[in-house]
């Protein structure tokens, strides 16, 4: 993906592999239900571009689909192929260059990954291209400017300061509320556009946006924008709102697509 200048800011490897795992833990529910409302089955040929440590490629094998996992990261293809024990096939690959043959998947998804890229309807015409004609893809991406905490706290700051960043990157953090226009953009026919917003006031998942803050946290001090004495700051701010059971805390909403391919050129 570097020749399309994206820039990932969160870890890729083996110390953000227990972040994807609490991704797994809130999100898989209503990933699996929106798969198989979108036709996934047995004998499906399912690909799942962005796809970390496999949790999604994997539940496609065991409902019968024959399921292929991409992800640009080694490390995280690595663990993800010992997680399958051989069962389930995955493959170091970008999503700009998947090397799929044309037209030959049934059903392709991510999730957490257009939002991260400069280009994605660049990417979803890539998708398109390996689907079969009638293929449907299926994507799931947060806006983050959902994210915020009442009573007001660190977050608030921080969350500015990451809008912003990703601004100066080039890539869109609320980019999920526009998943229906980048599809159209790139010749889908749009089938389905829903979300759904997870809020806390305990638990262990509570403080998910907090953990993932911090760890962008190096990485927005090195680029100039915050000091590292504000970003102390205002991730013990994050921490004690996490850890306060009278606030709440309302993680990015979450953004449900499912769009097809058209059967006929345009």
């Amino acid at each position: 993906m570097s020749a399309h200048g994206d820039k990932y800011v969160l870890d890729a490897g083996r110390s953000g592999h227990a972040r994807l795992r609490v991704i797994s833990e809130i999100h898989d529910d209503h990933t699996r239900a929106l798969l198989l409302g979108a036709g996934l089955e047995a004998g499906r040929r399912f690909v799942e571009f962005g796809c970390g440590l496999g949790y999604v490629t994997r539940w496609a094998t065991s409902v019968g689909a024959e399921a292929l996992g991409l992800d640009l990261s080694a490390d995280q293809i690595e663990e993800a192929r010992q997680l399958a024990d051989g069962e389930t096939e995955f493959r170091v690959a970008s999503v700009y260059d998947p090397d799929l043959p044309p037209e030959s998947v049934d059903i392709a998804y991510s999730r957490w990954l257009l939002i991260h890229l400069n280009e994605p309807v660049v990417a979803m015409r890539s998708i398109s291209a390996a689907l079969k004609p009638g293929g449907v893809m299926v994507c799931e991406e947060a806006d983050l400017s959902a994210i915020y905490t009442e009573p007001p706290s660190g977050y608030t700051e921080f969350l500015e300061i990451a809008l912003a960043s990703g601004v100066e990157r080039g890539v869109d953090y609320t980019g999920g509320r526009r998943l229906h226009r980048w599809a159209i953009e790139a010749g889908f026919e749009v089938l389905r556009a829903d979300a759904y917003h997870p809020h806390y006031l305990t638990g262990e998942h509570k403080g998910f946006w907090g953990w993932t803050f911090r760890e962008a946290g190096a990485n927005l001090v090195a680029e100039g924008a915050m000091t590292e004495a504000r970003y102390n700051e205002l991730s013990e701010g994050m921490r004690m709102a996490d850890d306060d059971q009278s606030t709440l805390v309302a993680h990015a909403r979450m953004h449900q697509l499912v769009a097809r391919k058209p059967l006929s050129a345009l």
